[in-house]
């Protein structure tokens, strides 16, 4: 990732991180993501897992309590700083917050029974480079979990949004990607279905996936 795209997402989520859990629809989201993770993969207690992109870890803060430990990363300062507040608030002492961008920093030395990310694989330019450092990041067995949109027109963001790389992702094709960076036993459903209403009463639905893949 250039700089300045790293520097605008940061910019940009470090701005609206204070805000960011007030959006109804992101904590509902967050909430169908989890069930959807938790449903489909075999959690345990003594995992290490990895969250990439984790924001402020809506999602990773509802699956910490059946993992191990978490590493919670983003590239932006403040929403992990957001979540470091609500982690101890809630005793989540197993989750841990490091800002971490995989598309320019070496990856940790750490190696990962699960790694799970949820609606930042659009913000990635290059997707398969990204998907070979997590399939290094995992145990053999180890367990990779995406979220993200269906292929949609680029309505779901709009044009004011910065940093966003790809409008959604054709399944079939990211489960390619995976098998092409070494992982196995791809699968896919759909965790979520975001629904938004225009100006003009028009209802726009953006199903969001959930594909998981083994190293």
């Amino acid at each position: 990732m250039s700089t300045s795209v790293q520097q605008q997402n940061r910019q940009h989520f470090d701005v609206i991180a204070a805000e960011w859990d007030d959006s109804p629809r992101r904590r509902e989201l967050a909430t169908g993501v989890a069930a959807a993770i938790a449903e489909t993969l075999p959690l345990q207690a003594h995992w290490h897992a990895l969250e990439y992109g984790c924001g402020t870890g809506l999602v990773g803060a509802a699956l910490a309590p059946r993992l191990g430990r978490l590493l919670a990363c983003d590239v932006s300062p403040g929403m992990l700083s957001v979540l470091a507040g609500k982690a101890r608030a809630a005793g989540l002492d197993q989750l841990q917050t490091r800002v971490l961008d995989l598309t320019s920093e070496p990856p940790p030395a750490e190696r990962f029974d699960l790694i799970f990310s949820s609606m930042t694989m659009h913000h990635i330019p290059d997707v398969p480079a990204l998907l070979r450092t997590f399939h290094g990041m995992l145990k053999p067995g180890g367990w990779l979990a995406l979220v993200d949109l269906d292929t949609e027109d680029g309505g779901f963001h709009g044009k004011d949004v910065p940093g966003v790389m790809h409008h959604g992702f054709d399944r079939i094709a990211l489960q390619d990607d995976l098998r092409a960076a070494g992982f196995v036993q791809t699968g896919a459903r759909t965790a979520h279905t975001v629904s938004r209403t225009a100006d003009d009463g028009r209802v726009s639905h953006y199903p969001v996936f959930l594909i998981t893949a083994r190293a």
